[in-house]
């Protein structure tokens, strides 16, 4: 997954590619193999960027930015602003858009551990749609009523944006 961050106004163009259970980041022309565990408080994440440990703390995520405590230092990444393009030649499954009724739209960026409905499918409220993981920990994304699914745009093991369409029902 590719993603335009921005540090102090300056453009970041930061890509990560799984790797097992780890990840390569290529951040600033520079390649990083990153692995990612929880600390034993539950509250940080321990990242090991080329054999070093970094402890990571979410302190605030909103659509238009990140604020991060690295290694002890407070880091702030404004996003850059998600637009369609019309006649992109980005597929709708991996475009991200805005919310879109009769749809689930991720809520995170991740990667889709499992699809647990089809196409043409009758749901109920509750009931398992999606799976996603992002830094370790799955998230289950249920429905929010009685549908019925019309089209289902992941497979298992895409990498999803926060916003991105994951399926529409009705």
């Amino acid at each position: 997954m590719k993603f335009e961050l921005y540090n102090g106004g300056k453009k970041v163009d930061v890509e990560v590619t799984a790797k097992g259970e780890d990840f390569a980041v290529a951040f600033e022309g520079k390649l990083f193999n990153v692995g990612l565990t929880r600390d034993g408080s539950g509250d940080a994440i321990v990242a090991r960027v080329d054999g070093k440990d970094l402890s990571v703390v979410f302190d605030e995520e909103t659509e238009s930015r990140l604020r991060l405590t690295v290694g002890g230092r407070p880091v702030t990444l404004a996003r850059a602003q998600t637009k369609l393009q019309a006649g992109s030649d980005a597929s709708a499954a991996t475009t991200p858009v805005a919310v879109e009724q009769n749809a689930l739209v991720s809520p995170l960026f991740g990667k889709v551990i499992s699809v647990d409905v089809k196409a043409g499918e009758s749901v109920d409220s509750g009931q398992s749609l999606v799976v996603l993981e992002a830094m370790k920990m799955e998230s289950v994304l249920r429905a929010d009523g009685k549908h019925t699914i019309k089209e289902v745009l992941v497979k298992e093991g895409d990498g999803v944006q926060k916003g991105q369409l994951i399926m529409r029902y009705g």
